[in-house]
């Protein structure tokens, strides 16, 4: 207490009161010391930040519930009874080309889009899907920007053809809390479609029918062609493979009956679309074979219904 006998020795002045009134603010200065002490641990880290956000990106195995607004896709035929749009195309404007995800991973019930956030291989569990796996993008497959009520989107694949359609529409679009677990590879995805099997994208008329009259005739085949065909080839079977590619809207050039450049882009680009090939380097891409003939054919002979 030195400095206090210093204090009074230089002034004489000095009160009881006032004595009294410094030794209450040392007092509270040591209490202020003590408490910074006893909370340092709860202080504020940059540390937690840093493995909260390596959660949100997938990167620790822990789980987190995130709210999403889900819809639904689906892969289009070119012979359904109905359309979303009202046309095959539009369909196919809607729904992408229906064949492969974004990582080039072939569709497959469950398959998500999610936005470019969310990497490749994130799994979560989606109320009323199942577990599912991103593997797919898309336009409308946006993040909600921070802005109040609206969430990030997640798009769900259901199917191909009528009865992919009508699952998309019966799920619409809904607003669920879901569970993300990241990119573990421990975690198996397990869901349920309902009725769904691989061969949904060889048929044509099944599921939803629109409700307007109509006559249902027998299925004829009727084969474009029976030769084989490739680039340099020419003459009446090219000229009905050109109309129906180009009614299919694969080939959108003037009908010619050669078989060059355009045309051999335009079987390569069916062939995708059926999975009949991967790429151009595949075996097989852009010739008219028998694979190709054959699926072409299907689908000429699913024309088996006319309006009335």
């Amino acid at each position: 207490m030195g400095w206090l006998f210093m204090i009074q020795c230089s002034d004489k002045k000095i009160t009881k009161t006032k004595l009294k009134k410094i030794f209450r603010l040392f007092s509270i200065l040591v209490s202020l010391s003590v408490c910074l002490v006893l909370f340092e641990p709860f202080a504020y880290s940059s540390n937690n930040d840093d493995a909260f956000a390596k959660q949100l990106e997938g990167g620790e195995a822990q789980p987190y519930l995130k709210t999403f607004t889900v819809s639904a896709y689906y892969s289009p035929l070119p012979c359904q009874s109905r359309y979303a749009t009202g046309s095959y195309d539009g369909d196919i404007r809607l729904n992408g080309g229906g064949v492969r995800g974004a990582d080039g991973s072939p569709v497959y019930p469950g398959m998500i889009a999610a936005p470019k956030s969310y990497a490749y291989g994130i799994k979560m569990h989606i109320p009323g899907v199942g577990i599912v796996a991103v593997h797919d993008r898309g336009g409308a497959i946006r993040e909600s920007m921070g802005i109040p009520g609206i969430y990030d989107r997640l798009d769900v694949w259901m199917g191909y053809g009528d009865k992919g359609l009508q699952r998309a529409l019966k799920w619409g679009k809904r607003t669920v809390d879901t569970l993300v677990y990241g990119q573990n590879d421990s975690i198996v995805e397990q869901i349920s479609l309902t009725d769904y099997s691989p061969e949904e994208k060889n048929q044509c008329s099944n599921g939803y029918v629109e409700p307007v009259a109509v006559t249902v005739t027998p299925a004829v085949p009727q084969p474009v062609m029976i030769t084989y065909l490739s680039s340099g080839s020419s003459g009446e079977a090219v000229k009905a493979l050109q109309t129906e590619l180009k009614r299919l809207n694969y080939f959108k050039e003037d009908i010619t009956g050669n078989y060059g450049e355009v045309t051999e882009h335009a079987v390569f680009k069916f062939q995708q679309s059926q999975n009949l090939v991967g790429d151009l380097s595949s075996v097989g891409a852009g010739i008219f074979g028998p694979k190709t003939r054959d699926r072409l054919n299907e689908i000429i002979a699913s024309r088996s219904y006319t309006s009335v």
